[in-house]
């Protein structure tokens, strides 16, 4: 994943309306704590080309700066993508997908920062005009504990 290509996808997004994608899950925390898993269901894809990038964040800060902790790409199948993120930190951690339907490995916008491909959060918010928060993304992460969450893609068109 081409991180400075994505941070500038971000920051133009956020100019208008301030798209924003998490980080991926760490392996361990800092104190060597017992990590969790993250079972995800990435499902509204309006194709079966392409991939589903995955981004898990540790922090507001990380999320904001684009610094992802654990990020995967995921093949589809069946019209939608499932993965298993082991090692995930525990605590706050925030998920960002999205559909890289054309294959070019990037989030795909148009002129004036709008998202042509499909992209969702952990726990599905749905802001208008805008990529989700860290406030409406985090969840709280158990050691030791996996958690299923499903994610629905949307942009383009609904």
């Amino acid at each position: 994943m081409n991180h400075k290509t994505l941070k500038t996808v971000a920051l133009a997004s956020a100019a208008l309306f301030a798209l924003h994608f998490a980080p991926a899950a760490q392996a361990q925390s800092e104190e060597g704590a017992e990590n969790a898993a993250l079972s995800l269901v990435i499902d509204g894809l309006n194709s079966e080309t392409g991939r589903v990038w995955v981004g898990v964040y540790d922090s507001a800060d990380a999320w904001n700066a684009q610094q992802e902790v654990r990020s995967q790409w995921v093949d589809i199948t069946g019209g939608q993508a499932t993965v298993r993120l082991e090692g995930v930190p525990t605590g706050q951690v925030g998920v960002q997908v999205f559909h890289d339907a054309n294959g070019n490995l990037d989030f795909d916008t148009n002129f004036a920062g709008i998202p042509r491909e499909r992209y969702g959060f952990s726990n599905n918010p749905r802001p208008r005009f805008r990529g989700a928060n860290w406030d409406e993304a985090v969840f709280v992460l158990a050691p030791g504990e996996t958690r299923d969450m499903a994610i629905t893609l949307h942009g383009v068109r609904g």
